[in-house]
């Protein structure tokens, strides 16, 4: 006998999409303009620490982009019906290829570094600094404009037990992209005073590595936690054989195939199987179930062993 439970409300919050679609749209209108004048203001100072941070910004810009199609495209009507489970596991695919975009700009921010300690040049010192400040700024802006405002539905107050995972990996990888932005303005800034105040022309490279290797960290720890949800990995924070002995004892039955997994931010899917000498439903095992675990997409289904 088998229960499929496929109508208990969207498996994705699409006020919340929709809530990030606009701010993310912001930022990448931003983006934009900053990165426009940060490369012909690094070009006409001579500063490749700016120039650096303006192609940096353009890289960033085009993952934001990336980021605003993904929750277009979630909202999507004609999309939506051809997905199985729906749009949902969007984010954390738009959250990987950032990640990996994240990674590159980290390896070509090394190497820009690398090649300045053998190649420095001459720099525009104040104009450099004052357009690094600006950016600075933006930047800041950008990621206030994404992490503020939150919608009130963030935080679904259905979540039984702290099982789900609701962490949205396209909207943290456009707040990890602005991050690294600011902290590259912070470095270009920090160059630039030390190389005109001082004239210790090596920090400039030195920073820009250190940074490289924090905005990588970033890139892979993203990586990583996308691409388990895009595997359909095992909910972080669910365990699995504690799940396991709960259900059995509460409906007095054995598991033998159980799979749980990540629609979306939030809602799980979840599929067992289960064994009993006793018929007793799918629906009773349903409501076992689901008063152990909040899931949005169940699947029951139960075999009566033959008494001897």
């Amino acid at each position: 006998m088998e229960y499929c439970n496929q109508n208990r409300g969207e498996t994705l919050n699409l006020r919340q999409v929709d809530h990030h679609r606009k701010r993310t749209l912001w930022v990448v209108i931003i983006t934009f303009a900053m990165m426009i004048i940060e490369i012909i203001a690094g070009t006409l100072t001579g500063s490749m620490s700016l120039l650096a941070d303006g192609w940096h910004m353009a890289s960033h810009a085009a993952a934001l982009t990336l980021n605003y199609l993904v929750y277009w495209l979630i909202q999507s009507n004609r999309l939506s019906p051809k997905l199985s489970f729906g749009t949902g596991k969007l984010l954390p695919l738009g959250g990987y290829t950032s990640g990996i975009g994240l990674g590159l700009v980290a390896i070509w921010m090394a190497g820009e570094s690398i090649a300045r300690i053998f190649h420095p040049g001459q720099i525009e010192f104040i104009e450099a600094i004052g357009v690094a400040t600006v950016g600075l700024v933006v930047n800041l802006l950008s990621a206030w404009i994404l992490v503020s405002g939150k919608s009130e539905d963030d935080h679904p107050d259905w979540i039984a037990h702290h099982h789900e995972e609701t962490r949205d990996h396209n909207h943290e990888s456009a707040v990890l992209h602005v991050i690294a932005d600011a902290m590259t303005s912070v470095a270009a800034i920090a160059a630039l005073m030390i190389g005109k105040y001082f004239l210790i022309t090596w920090i400039d490279p030195l920073v820009g590595i250190l940074g490289a290797i924090i905005v990588f960290r970033w890139a892979y720890q993203l990586c990583r936690a996308s691409a388990w949800e895009l595997l359909d990995g095992q909910p972080e924070r669910l365990d699995l054989e504690d799940l396991r002995s709960k259900i059995e004892n509460k409906t007095d039955s054995k598991i033998i195939d159980l799979h749980v997994w990540n629609l979306s931010p939030g809602n799980l899917a979840c599929q067992v199987i289960l064994e009993s000498t006793i018929p007793r439903g799918a629906e009773y095992y349903r409501k076992s179930i689901l008063s152990l675990l909040s899931v949005k997409h169940l699947v029951v289904e139960e075999r009566t062993l033959a008494q001897t």
